[in-house]
């Protein structure tokens, strides 16, 4: 047994004599559906809306085909309820809802050396930081409707449930120009497992967004001499 032990202790200890460190930035657009239960009015429907998501990212490469790799980023996920009545069709409201993102992956990485395929799974954590709506609503008089722009910046209330968590993944390209600097391209798809909406004590009113991200990024390799 403690042969065992140590032979899996030296093993550890070798692969991390060769173990890389990365770090860079990234920033790019999202786009976001949202799937909601019935509980809302018959008559809306919901629309993705493109966003923003930025930040930085580390990744620790235990050898030339696996990684770990962690992002921390500012993400929008942004869809719009549009009424559908004939006389309501102006009507619609923008959600622009910003989180801070927290995306741990496994990145499976093929190809040659200077370019690079990545297939990245893992999940994601997050935090609902702030809300926005804006759009159209409507009021009426015996004789008339009419319309009103609104822009307004809520305050959370009990049944927002602001912190987030589920499945990511997705594909990435990168390339090497230089030993120590890459550009990549990636592609991740965030679904959510924990609904942004609580509900209420007697209607279920669930609501679930799944957003890809399509991103730039570059990166610094460490060199293993400024590691240690």
């Amino acid at each position: 047994m403690k042969r065992l032990l140590l032979i899996a202790t030296f093993i550890l200890l070798n692969r991390m004599a060769f173990a890389q460190w990365t770090v860079g930035a990234h920033g790019g657009v999202t786009s976001t559906h949202i799937d909601r239960s019935q509980a809302g009015r018959i008559d809306e429907n919901y629309y993705p809306l493109l966003g923003y998501d930025f930040g930085v990212t580390g990744n620790y490469s235990f050898n030339s085909w696996f990684a770990i790799r962690a992002d921390l980023a500012f993400m929008q996920r942004n869809h719009r309820m549009q009424r559908q009545l004939n006389y309501l069709s102006p009507v619609y409201t923008d959600h622009l809802n910003t989180y801070l993102t927290v995306p741990l992956l496994a990145d499976f990485s093929f190809g040659i050396e200077r370019l690079r395929g990545h297939l990245l799974l893992g999940g994601f954590a997050g935090y609902w930081l702030q809300q926005r709506v804006k759009g159209i609503t409507y009021g009426m008089t015996d004789y008339e409707v009419f319309f009103n722009d609104f822009d307004a910046t809520p305050s959370f209330i009990d049944s927002d449930l602001r912190f987030d968590a589920g499945m990511a993944g997705g594909i990435a390209l990168s390339y090497s120009l230089t030993a120590h600097i890459t550009l990549s391209i990636d592609g991740l798809l965030y679904y959510d497992l924990v609904s942004h909406h609580k509900g209420y004590p007697h209607l279920q009113d669930h609501r679930y967004l799944t957003t890809s991200s399509f991103s730039l990024g570059i990166s610094y390799n460490i060199p293993k001499k400024e590691q240690q």
